[in-house]
């Protein structure tokens, strides 16, 4: 009885973070640069007791989740700040807790002309400094190649640094569309089949027709198992009252 009522406890857990990390991605349906995260389950089996009639009790758990990195429609823009990474690799942006990286390249021009992210986090070049320009503040008189070399007025100023991991399980959010590498021996590598559009900006790989049907599912799921685990507390009632007589 009580394997059943910590298998039903489990279950119900694991619903609920499945739950919340679907509501965490629809929440960012519309983040440029955003990937959605995926849950891990994992289960145990856990033998019975000596008695010959206890069975093995299953339990199920989400101990983790990982982020699931495919590519994400490019959209289109009238803005000569806002990049775009076709295939693989991240900008290297600088932020106060260190480097980090992102596939949002919505971008723009601080006061000091530098190329920064909305949050104000510079862009870093291949040398590993701020990219600073010095053409017009809207970024009209800028242009960007395909590779990521930075010019005005066909002068060139800088690389925009992009960089791939050969493992990009480390790499965790820290924001809505920074990544931050959380191991040290997973170095930088450069990205294999990319180009870097002008003019343009990757939006979220958020499937919303998936979300919902997962979500309606983990929903039934709960609901389930929460009708379950009522049931066997009804029954250990009526077994607790006939044990009084």
């Amino acid at each position: 009885m009580m394997n059943g009522i910590f298998s039903t406890l489990s279950g119900k857990i694991a619903n609920e973070t499945k739950l919340d990390i679907i509501a965490n991605n629809l929440a960012n349906a519309l983040t440029a640069g955003f990937k959605a995260s995926r849950p891990a389950f994992d289960s145990d089996l856990i033998e019975g007791g000596p008695e010959p009639d206890q069975l093995p009790s299953a339990y199920v758990n989400i101990p983790d989740s990982y982020i699931h990195f495919s590519d994400a429609p490019i959209t289109q823009t009238s803005n000569n700040l806002d990049l775009a990474i076709e295939g693989s690799g991240f900008f290297a942006v600088s932020t106060p807790q260190g480097i980090m990286y992102t596939r949002n390249g919505q971008f723009t021009l601080d006061s000091d002309k530098k190329l920064v992210t909305q949050d104000g986090n510079p862009v870093q070049g291949v040398n590993g400094g701020d990219i600073t320009v010095e053409g017009n503040q809207n970024g009209k008189d800028i242009k960007i190649d395909r590779d990521g070399s930075v010019y005005v007025d066909k002068i060139f100023v800088d690389k925009v640094k992009v960089v791939d991991f050969a493992d990009k399980k480390p790499l965790k959010y820290s924001g809505t569309s920074l990544f931050s590498n959380t191991d040290i021996n997973n170095t930088e590598v450069p990205p294999q089949n990319f180009s870097v559009v002008q003019g343009a900006y990757e939006t979220s790989n958020v499937n919303v027709m998936k979300e919902m049907v997962d979500m309606m599912s983990a929903m039934r799921a709960y609901e389930s198992y929460t009708q379950i685990d009522q049931n066997m507390a009804d029954m250990l009632d009526k077994l607790i009252d006939l044990g009084k007589f």
